[in-house]
């Protein structure tokens, strides 16, 4: 072996060991102030409860559903009763119905009236669904904790209708008023805090 081999050798092992040792310090050099960060990955957790008011109470509204097996469904909602008055009414609704009878929580900033509709013969909610996207093009989900319906606006009033649990004839109407003296957009109603804590109260029980 040449002198010249030999002396080449150990400089590029040398060379090579080097190269390595460099490498690795880059991996594991620290971050800096000039080393952009990693921002740690999103975490999608739970929709947030709406709050739940101090002074819960909760109103009833009863309506027969169907015609040759018609039952009585009962609605129950809660509401803060701090910031809200409850009755079932006959006359004076906040909203033009047909029916008979409607319920009405009045409030500072708005006020709901909820009343059942019944579904065309041969409908169900699914085909309520496509009446009303024909009617709003603007139809979108309304979902309220295990309640899930929809929404659309009507003049100046925010509508939403949910179907009533294992009831085949039956829907519930949801109509939002703003207050006069209430400069919020109407859309904004839907995500009041109060809105979403009555909406996602609601129950059913059929007898």
């Amino acid at each position: 072996m040449s002198k010249k081999w030999k002396v080449i050798a150990p400089l590029a092992l040398a060379a090579a060991g080097a190269l390595a040792a460099g490498i690795a310090t880059l991996l594991n050099k620290p971050q800096t102030e000039d080393t952009p960060k990693k921002a740690p990955a999103a975490q999608a957790g739970p929709a947030k409860a709406p709050r739940a008011p101090q002074n819960v109470m909760a109103g009833a509204y009863s309506f027969i559903s169907g015609f040759q097996d018609a039952v009585t469904v009962e609605m129950t909602v809660k509401y803060d009763a701090d910031k809200f008055s409850y009755a079932v009414v006959e006359d004076e609704f906040i909203a033009s119905s047909s029916d008979s009878h409607v319920a009405i929580l009045w409030g500072e900033s708005f006020n709901m009236q909820l009343e059942y509709g019944a579904y065309y013969q041969g409908e169900d909610f699914q085909g309520l669904k496509k009446h009303l996207s024909e009617r709003y093009p603007e139809l979108r989900p309304a979902v309220y904790g295990a309640n899930e319906g929809l929404q659309f606006q009507e003049g100046d009033d925010l509508c939403m209708v949910f179907p009533v649990p294992q009831d085949a004839h039956s829907y519930i109407l949801v109509t939002l008023v703003k207050a006069k003296d209430n400069d919020d957009e109407l859309a904004a109603l839907a995500d009041y805090e109060d809105v979403k804590f009555m909406l996602s109260s609601l129950g059913f029980e059929r007898r």
